[in-house]
């Protein structure tokens, strides 16, 4: 699907791409006609509400009226007679679909850990697939509007901090298929501030092929030096109230690497808490690179001015991690022999820090890409192979999670070019930026900003919204209680489900978690993680198991203990206990330096999960179902959608919780709704909580769909996946539109 190769000449010479592919297929007339009135439908997936949230992702940052894609594939509607829309080209985004020309990602599956990612899963692609299949059908809704940020909106992200934007137009002359422009821009700034964010903005999609934007220091100042925070191991008996020790941390010398554009990308959010230096004085330098499309007509003139948004920090804690980027590599020159043999380019990191992004800059000739990490104690691991590189789509890699660089480690990026016959020398660009965060954190002023009592919404929430929405006494808490989402507890830690069907705990630390099973009468295992549900090594912890009998001589309870020990290649504590049930017993263990209790009850033997919910040694499948819901009036105001957003995720939690997969959509597309509901709903946010709230939307979305799909299959381990990501988007919501 995402290997994206050029597709063979012949009926689609000019299908190098998915949109150029899709344009070959609107030139034979395939699915380029409105759906006829008496297609036959026999799926209950349509458009409005399975397939939509799939093409906003994946398609319609290209397919759309202003996009880079040819204006007549608008992928953002559905379409009717007057005007063709997705429903139209239908049986063409199957066959892109299908045979992997789109969307165009041409990064191996295996190394596919990018948050920018644009590869689909096989569910999201069975979706589509069996809504073409099954006819097509539109949804509950009609005449459906295009979403605003492909249709109405100058920033997707809103109106950012500062424009730049050059000082002339570039023509692109007739017969003439590139050009480029580089301009340095002031910057007008009364201090020095932090980039969190930027977007690029392309006036003329079509023909801009790339963007790029470098910061320059002022000219006349030495580099910046900040305080920073050392980083050191955690130590369990180390004095809370001891400093942290720091050191000042000198900016490295410019220009420094901003970001990129390239065709299909959205705008960029750099991670929470975390931002690119911008100087008062400096520059900045875009470039902007124009490459006219396959298929354009060469004849015509085009003009383009694009701009530059940048997202600022607006007070000064807002950042605690410095962000930087270093460069490997610059122009190759390419012949003869040794045009054949793979280049290299590296850079060395010399201070402890995470690995967040891959902006890799490289000429046409290039057929194979792989970024590999060389780390200090010899352990070498590839991060990005492009096994088939397409030069009409190139990327950045902007990674899901962080890789944790200790001093020493070298980034490598290895390359193959085929320069054909040619005699003559050919040079191409062969650059890596790499983004990374600085590990040790900025010492900031503290900024106190007083904050009114947050609203219990826990009351308004009864009697505006018709009920909790919450099964009774769920949770240990009272028929008809509501959680407050204002309180700040309410996302604190990962979720406390089991992993291995047992009891699970929360130490008084707020750091470890554990887990108690009873795999088999007589045998106790103690599963310890820590607070993102990470097994720690057992070997670190000990304790004792121990049960109480009342003396009735000594009126007194007697003690007996069984040790825990490590079990030998395993990631818990066992002990062989008594194996009478029912068992109530309690256990003793040493987590950061002191001893604490946690009491345990079993009636029967644990009951390890695999996949699906099982009942007397079979899975249960749920079967098809409708995807008829009850009618929900969405509220007017944003605090109360994501109040009652809130209430749904713990519906299908619990559901989760209890088996109940035919129903399990319900909740969970009724969440979706709601999200989607939001996206009119953001004026009241700065231009990058927009961006935040924009992308946690995606991510409900999308994983109300994954929800479905595993409620479909009473599969519980696919289901707590989509939740999880179901969960955090709901939770990002929330703390973004709290009062």
């Amino acid at each position: 699907m995402r290997h994206g190769r050029a597709v063979a000449a012949g009926k689609r010479v000019a299908a190098a791409a998915a949109t150029i592919a899709l344009a070959a297929l609107a030139l034979t007339g395939i699915a380029t006609d409105p759906a006829p009135a008496h297609v036959r439908i026999t799926t209950d997936i349509n458009f409005a509400e399975d397939v939509r949230p799939i093409l906003r992702r994946y398609c319609m940052p290209c397919h759309n009226p202003k996009g880079s894609a040819p204006d007549y594939i608008d992928l953002t509607t559905y379409g009717n007679d007057a005007k063709p829309g997705a429903r139209a080209w239908a049986v063409a985004i199957e066959e892109e679909l299908m045979t992997g020309r789109m969307p165009p990602w041409t990064a191996d599956a295996r190394y596919d850990h990018f948050r920018n990612s644009r590869r689909m899963s096989q569910q999201e692609i069975d979706i589509v697939v069996a809504w073409v299949q099954g006819g097509g059908p539109q949804g509950p809704r009609r005449n459906l509007p295009p979403p605003l940020e492909f249709t109405e909106e100058e920033w997707v992200l809103g109106y950012p901090d500062l424009v730049l934007e050059p000082s002339v137009e570039t023509v692109v002359e007739p017969g003439r298929q590139t050009a480029s422009h580089r301009e340095v821009l002031g910057v007008e700034l009364e201090e020095d501030a932090w980039i969190t964010g930027y977007e690029f903005r392309p006036r003329n999609p079509g023909v801009v092929y790339r963007m790029a934007a470098w910061v320059h220091e002022p000219g006349d100042v030495e580099p910046e030096q900040l305080e920073v925070e050392v980083q050191v191991p955690y130590d369990p008996f180390r004095d809370e109230d001891e400093p942290e020790p720091t050191r000042m941390r000198t900016g490295r010398p410019g220009p420094h690497f901003l970001g990129q554009w390239l065709r299909g990308d959205d705008p960029v959010l750099l991670p929470d808490g975390a931002g690119k230096r911008l100087r008062t004085g400096s520059k900045i330098e875009l470039v902007v690179e124009y490459r006219r499309r396959p298929n354009d007509d060469s004849r015509i003139e085009v003009r383009d001015r694009s701009s530059l948004g940048l997202f600022l920090a607006q007070t000064e804690d807002e950042v605690e991690l410095w962000i930087e980027s270093a460069r490997a590599g610059g122009d190759v020159a390419l012949k003869g022999r040794r045009a054949g043999r793979p280049q290299t380019a590296s850079l060395t990191l010399t201070e402890r820090a995470r690995l967040i992004g891959l902006h890799p800059h490289v000429g046409d000739r290039l057929t194979s890409m792989e970024v590999r990490v060389h780390f200090p104690d010899q352990r070498v691991q590839t991060v990005l192979y492009v096994p088939e590189y397409d030069p009409e789509f190139p990327a950045s890699y902007l990674f899901e999670e962080a890789i944790h660089a200790p001093p020493g480690t070298r980034v490598e990026l290895i390359g193959s070019f085929d320069v054909g016959r040619a005699k003559e020398t050919i040079v191409q660009p062969f650059t890596l930026q790499v983004d990374y965060e600085l590990d040790d954190h900025l010492v900031l002023p503290e900024i106190f900003v007083p904050r009114d009592e947050p609203q219990s919404r826990g009351g308004m929430l009864a009697a505006g919204l018709g009920g909790t929405d919450l099964p009774a006494g769920e949770g240990g808490a009272a028929p008809g209680f509501a959680p407050n989402p204002a309180d700040p507890n309410a996302a604190a830690h990962m979720d406390h489900n089991p992993l291995h069907g047992g009891q699970f705990f929360m130490a008084a630390n707020n750091y470890h978690h554990l887990e108690g099973a009873l795999p088999n009468a007589g045998e106790f295992r103690l599963y310890i993680y820590d607070d993102f549900k990470q097994p720690v090594d057992p070997r670190n912890f000990g304790g004792d198991v121990v049960f109480e009998a009342w003396n009735e001589e000594t009126e007194d309870w007697d003690e007996t203990r069984y040790p825990m020990a490590p079990a030998i290649g395993s990631d818990y504590l066992i002990s062989q206990i008594p194996d009478e049930l029912p068992g109530e017993f309690f256990a003793h263990v040493w987590l950061a330096g002191e001893q604490q209790r946690y009491d345990f009850y079993f009636e029967e033997t644990t009951v390890e999960p695999v996949g699906g919910a099982s009942r007397g040694g079979g899975v249960i499948r749920a079967g098809p179902h409708s995807h008829e819901r009850p009618p929900m009036t969405i509220p007017e105001y944003p605090t109360a959608i994501t109040a009652l957003m809130a209430l749904k995720r713990d519906r299908v939690r619990f559901q989760i919780e209890n088996g109940e997969w035919l129903t399990l959509y319900v909740p969970a597309f009724d969440a979706r709704d709601l999200a989607e509901a939001l996206l009119d709903r953001l004026d009241g946010l700065s231009a990058r909580e927009r961006g935040q709230a924009r992308q946690a939307i995606g991510r409900v979305m999308q994983s109300a769909a994954e929800l479905d799909r595993s409620g479909d299959l009473a599969d519980r381990a696919r289901a707590q996946r989509a939740f999880e990501r179901f969960d955090g988007g709901v939770r990002e919501l929330v703390d973004l539109i709290e009062p």
